[in-house]
Parts: C-alpha cells; structure tokens; sequence
C-alpha cells in the first residue's frame, strides 16, 4: 500500500467532484444516523442493555468532566465543545472500521480518507471554535474584553494627569504607555491565530501521522504473513488511544479557550 499525501484528493462521482474526506464523512454521518436510530430503538425496548447503559454513561462522563472546567459558561458552548468531541471521536472511530476492509481492499484508500487529516476541515472546526469563544468573552465583559486588543486605557502608566508645568512629561510617558500597549494587544490578536493554527496542525499531524504509521505496518504484515487482517494488535490499541486523545485535547483546548474568555477582563 502506498502512503496517502498530505492533501485529499478529489475522485469523480456522477457528476461531481468530491474530495476523499468529503466522501468519508457523508458516509460516516449515515453510520452516525443509523447509530442513533438504533439507539433509541434499544432504549424504548431494553433501557439496561448493554449499548444504551455504555453509550449513556460515557455521554454522561464527558459532558460532567467539560462541566467541572466551568459552572458559568453557558450550555450552548458547552454543547459546541462535546458536539467537537464526539464528532472528531467518532469520525476518528469510523476511520478505523473502514480500515479494516481498506487493507484487503485497497479500493476504498482511493476514495475514502479520514476527515481530520483534511487540514482545511481541521481549521474550520479551530476557527469556529476560537472565534466562538471570543464572542463569548465580549457578550461577558463587553468593553473591558476589547482592552486587550485596543488601548482604551494604556497598561497604566501615568493615568492621571500631572500639574500644568509636567504636562510634557506626562504627555510622553503617556504615548509610551500607549505604544506599549498598542505592542501587547498586536500579542494578543496574533496569539487569537496561533490558537486556530495550533488546534488545526495538531489534530492534522496527529491523525495523519498515525494514519500512515498504520499503513506501513500492514504493509510490513502482509509482506512478512500476506494475511492483512492480522494487524499487529498493540498498533491498533495505541491508534484508538491516540484518536480518542486527540479528540479530547482539541474538545479541552476550545473549552479552556471559553475559560480564559470568561475570565477575561
């Protein structure tokens, strides 16, 4: 098997051109319907089998866990922070299925891909995210939350004005404590991108990387065993690890964003 490029690639469908991520994630969204309706068939049938009390209880731990960070932001980003989670997870998952009968039939590498090694996909769910958070912070100091960036105030320095004979003085301290603060909020905005670059190549990399790790091990397999299927087991443990994390640390991250914008001021 070959390893995939960084970029998904666009396959012909009908009439469409789609990208391989794309593609995946129509289907994976199918599955994630079915799943659901599944779900709430059990549920109205059987409330204590066995996929309704796990799938409840990890829903349950999760959401408890992103309301520890805080008690005050509101529900609708809490919401967007588990709806992140569970998607990214769930894709990430699903990936993994599909794997299993890519590796014997290497049709499917050709027009499926995981979702979160589509960097573009990756940067809008960071962009979502941070801007989010960032509406959150004015809605919750208005003005105060836009000193960081504009300097209603300076950072202090000489705020009261001097008797008339140290005026000039006065008028250079203060443009100095202007410039000053003028540099920190130009830190303070670009630092608003590096978190969308940061949430957007980490999860990138990560997924990718394992992604190809993956298929160079069931390379090596199938050359050593030509059996496909006999994936080295320990790999496939740490690759469900690894997606889970992955899915948790950018899940956090925008909610430690939210954290941050509440407690901005």
């Amino acid at each position: 098997m070959q390893a995939p490029g960084m970029f998904p690639e666009y396959v012909d469908i009908a009439w469409f051109q789609l990208s391989q991520t794309l593609i995946t994630s129509i289907i994976s969204l199918m599955f994630f319907i079915i799943f659901v309706i599944v779900f709430y068939l059990k549920k109205n049938k059987n409330e204590d089998s066995l996929l309704v009390v796990l799938t409840e209880m990890f829903i349950e731990k999760m959401n408890d866990f992103f309301n520890s960070i805080s008690d005050k932001i509101p529900i609708t980003a809490k919401i967007y922070v588990l709806f992140l989670f569970f998607y990214i997870l769930w894709n990430n998952l699903f990936w993994l299925f599909i794997d299993l009968f890519a590796t014997s039939i290497p049709f499917f590498h050709h027009y499926l891909r995981p979702v979160t090694t589509d960097i573009i996909f990756n940067a809008m769910l960071a962009t979502i995210g941070v801007v989010y958070a960032l509406i959150y912070g004015f809605q919750n100091h208005w003005l105060r939350f836009l000193e960081k960036y504009i300097p209603l105030k300076g950072i202090g320095i000489a705020w009261k004005k001097p008797n008339w004979w140290k005026i000039f003085i006065w008028i250079i301290i203060k443009a100095i404590d202007i410039l000053l603060w003028l540099f920190i909020g130009l830190l303070e905005f670009i630092w608003e991108f590096t978190k969308i670059i940061s949430l957007t190549l980490r999860l990138f990399w990560n997924i990718f990387a394992w992604m190809v790790l993956l298929i160079l091990v069931v390379s090596a397999t199938m050359k050593i065993i030509g059996v496909p299927f006999l994936w080295p087991l320990l790999v496939i443990v740490m690759e469900v690890f690894v997606w889970f994390l992955q899915a948790f640390v950018f899940a956090l991250l925008v909610m430690i964003y939210f954290k941050l914008a509440e407690e901005s001021h």
